[in-house]
């Protein structure tokens, strides 16, 4: 005989099964919050919103010939018309924006893709053909 009684089974088996199911809740949680966080990551890409409501406040940017995307965004998160320097990079990059150099007012009012629009020529452009 081995000493073992035919109950000692049965608390390992259950101890098992709690700890599968508090690893299989872990894992869905994670899962949740992964979907919730790449909801969050696309939305802010696909339908960026402004700092703030109509009329917002205004910033006079100049951009220079040698600027890259990423100082550009950290010149526009620095002066709040952004929120993430990040987002914006990608959307620069994913939207295939080619910035202008110049001198430009933008306001906290504009959201970021307009605020690309405004710095890659294309918002002027678009105006001068509804008129």
């Amino acid at each position: 005989m081995s000493g073992r009684s035919s109950g000692d089974g049965g608390s390992g088996t259950a101890l098992g099964a709690v700890l599968k199911i508090l690893v299989y809740a872990a894992i869905l949680g994670a899962l949740i919050w992964g979907a919730g966080m790449g909801y969050r990551f696309g939305r802010e890409i696909f339908c960026p919103a402004a700092m703030s409501g109509e009329p917002g406040r205004k910033v006079e940017i100049t951009i220079g010939e040698e600027d890259s995307v990423s100082s550009i965004g950290e010149i526009l998160e620095k002066n709040g018309l952004i929120d993430s320097r990040l987002i914006f990079t990608i959307q620069a990059r994913l939207f295939e924006t080619e910035f202008q150099p110049g001198t430009y007012d933008l306001t906290t009012a504009m959201d970021s893709r307009e605020i690309l629009d405004v710095l890659s020529g294309k918002a002027t452009e678009e105006e001068e053909s509804q008129t």
